[in-house]
């Protein structure tokens, strides 16, 4: 049965009707797979709830990608944040944290979790994408670094370091979980990059130019995607 949003999206949105072949998903990797049997309103007038039933024919499991990325990104403004999830999703980002850093502008919360979570679904669902991804907002870096277990880089206008493809080839091909942190279009602070060398990560470059945070933690997740892909 859906209900609610589901309903409508199912019913008005993609103009579906009895008999038409329908997919379902959880965003815990299963799909399933069967035909709209009809919808009937509930209640009464303009607000009145659609319901939509789906025979389900069968069930496929979608096992967890070999390999996960997490952002650990700064809060950006308002539609900026909103593309930044919707895109991250499209290119399998696993983990979208957003962290409070020492140049931080736009401070985020649990109401950002919330409303990125339902821009993550929508993407999922246009992109066919069978896990949903963990969205959290508004921790610290250092917490986020004390959690951290996998491989770690930060990306900073260093011209010593390495850029992330090379990183990627070089040392990242064994790294089944990478967690990248992009910080504010201020930069990251001295003492957050002594921090992330500190719980063993590495300083790397994703262009020459300075990004806004929406783009380099797209240009991250694009980069990563595309060698992930080739290996």
């Amino acid at each position: 049965m859906l209900d609610g949003a589901e309903a409508e999206h199912a019913l008005k949105s993609l103009r579906l009707s009895a008999g038409d072949a329908t997919t379902l998903f959880d965003g815990r990797g299963h799909v399933g797979h069967g035909t709209l049997r009809g919808d009937a309103a509930t209640g009464r007038g303009r607000k009145a709830a659609r319901q939509a039933i789906v025979n389900i024919d069968a069930i496929d499991a979608v096992p967890l990608p070999a390999r996960t990325l997490t952002l650990i990104v700064a809060g950006c403004k308002g539609a900026r944040l909103e593309w930044l999830a919707e895109k991250a999703t499209e290119l399998g980002v696993t983990r979208l944290v957003l962290a409070e850093f020492e140049h931080s502008v736009v401070h985020t919360g649990a109401a950002h979790a919330t409303r990125l979570g339902r821009t993550a679904l929508a993407a999922c669902k246009q992109c066919r994408r069978a896990w949903l991804p963990e969205i959290t907002a508004g921790v610290t870096l250092a917490d986020v670094l004390a959690a951290q277990r996998g491989a770690l880089v930060a990306a900073h206008l260093d011209g010593s370091a390495l850029t992330f493809v090379q990183w990627l080839v070089t040392r990242g091909r064994a790294a089944a979980d990478l967690a990248v942190v992009i910080g504010p279009e201020g930069g990251l602070a001295a003492v957050e990059v002594a921090a992330v060398r500190a719980a063993g990560g590495e300083i790397v470059r994703l262009t020459e130019h300075v990004l806004r945070v929406e783009t380099a933690a797209l240009a991250a997740a694009a980069q990563w995607a595309g060698v992930t892909l080739a290996s």
